[in-house]
């Protein structure tokens, strides 16, 4: 198992390091662990890539296999002892490990930048779909509040206008603008022309400042009302 106190520097390997096969494997592996044993063992073995060599939990099961074929690589990377046992060399493991280590780690590091990636992507997906809805919604909910308010305000005020069935109507005699259902503030423009900031208290926008001006100067929009009457 590698040890969990090495330090290991993953930016030493890029992140298409899985798709190395065959030589540019192996020379990865003699950059990172040296020219000859570790490589050669890897070889010898048939682990071509960084995906199989962490497929096997260990590479020096190898050891147990009586072949000339393996007797050069023996002798890089064990000892052999007098009743002709094996025990591998310190630097051999050292080397395995540090390589199991490092790939380990980049693959997770890679794993969680992609996911990473996803999220962000499906997250601007999400708000790109969603947030028009709940803007749509905010508005809608805003006018009709706007409107009620309006309805009773002409109820109560029709008399002292001079019309007895006043009504305005958003869209007509004016014009409500909200550019984000976050704002604190919004517009209302009345049919004369006449813009009216609306502060927002708690959910709902207020309405004094345009009241203020249909009480206050000559308002063409309700003059116009008047002269049909």
């Amino acid at each position: 198992m590698a040890s969990q106190t090495l330090f290991v520097d993953t930016k030493v390997l890029t992140s298409d390091m899985s798709t190395y096969h065959d030589d540019d494997f192996y020379n990865l592996i003699s950059q990172h662990a040296g020219p000859d044993e570790v490589a050669a063992l890897l070889k010898i073995q048939g682990i071509r890539t960084v995906n199989i060599f962490l497929h096997i939990s260990n590479i020096f099961n190898i050891l147990n296999i009586d072949s000339e074929e393996i007797n050069y690589i023996k002798t890089k990377t064990y000892f052999i002892l007098k009743n002709d046992s094996y025990v591998v060399r310190p630097g051999s493991k050292a080397s395995i490990e540090y390589l199991r280590d490092l790939f380990e780690k980049k693959q997770d590091e890679i794993l969680k930048n992609t996911n990473s990636k996803r999220w962000s992507i499906s997250n601007v997906s999400s708000t790109t779909i969603t947030t028009p809805n709940s803007f749509f919604q905010t508005i809608t909910s805003t006018n009709a509040t706007i409107q009620h308010s309006m309805n009773e305000w002409c109820l109560k005020h029709a008399d002292q206008i001079g019309i007895s069935d006043l009504k305005l109507i958003e869209g007509t005699d004016y014009l409500f603008t909200l550019s984000s259902s976050f704002d604190d503030f919004a517009h209302i423009r009345c049919g004369c022309c006449v813009s009216a900031r609306l502060l927002k208290q708690e959910k709902n926008f207020l309405l004094p400042n345009y009241y203020r001006h249909l009480k206050g100067k000559p308002c063409s929009m309700l003059k116009a009302k008047q002269e049909k009457k």
